[in-house]
């Protein structure tokens, strides 16, 4: 009798222990997903007809709130260097050309928020992500005694709500910078149609 009783506590124990395991499985939040990567090879080349590429980096990161691209890894100016390295492409056997960063630069900034009784009870949007990239393209080709110069800016925006955590900020981040990144690659292909000669097929 005292086994049978033994037995049947243990098993309890076992069905109450298994069904604890499963419930904890079941409410465990999944991994934070890793922000994007970012992959300039994904950007189709443009054959300019130099014979050197020239990056300046004339921005100097403020250091301070509300801009935060000196805590980025990749920071905004490394991804414009690494774009421009992919993108344009000396081919020729004389000239240069010269892309002069003005500005690459992230800010997070708050939001006023509402006080009425609704907006207490909302999700609002207590931040904004701002990307901003300046920047100068430059050719010089002494031979054929050609030259142009154009400015390619990119600039976008994203909010933040109060709920957002600190990975979902992260993510948001580079997101952005990847669609500034992006759209300064379309300025650059527009603009450089305007200088003759530039681009070679």
């Amino acid at each position: 009798m005292m086994n049978s009783l033994l037995r049947s506590r243990l098993y309890l124990s076992g069905l109450i222990f298994g069904g604890l395991l499963v419930l904890t499985g079941c409410v465990a939040p999944p991994p934070a997903a890793p922000p994007p990567k970012y992959d300039p090879a994904g950007f189709a080349p443009l054959r300019v007809d130099a014979r050197k590429l020239e990056i300046i980096e004339n921005w100097q990161m403020p250091m301070e709130p509300p801009f935060i691209e000196h805590t980025l890894t990749p920071d905004l100016s490394s991804m414009v260097v690494d774009w421009a390295k992919y993108v344009l492409v000396p081919i020729g056997g004389s000239g240069e050309v010269v892309l002069d960063i003005a500005q690459a630069s992230v800010q997070i900034t708050d939001l006023p928020q509402g006080t009425a009784l609704l907006d207490v009870f909302s999700d609002q949007q207590e931040s904004k992500i701002r990307v901003d990239i300046a920047a100068k393209l430059m050719w010089i080709q002494p031979v054929a005694g050609k030259q142009g110069i154009v400015d390619v800016n990119a600039a976008t925006t994203r909010t933040l709500s109060e709920s957002s955590t600190p990975n979902d900020r992260q993510i948001a981040v580079r997101e952005v910078m990847l669609e500034a990144v992006r759209l300064l690659d379309i300025e650059a292909r527009q603009k450089v149609t305007t200088i003759a000669d530039m681009i070679r097929p």
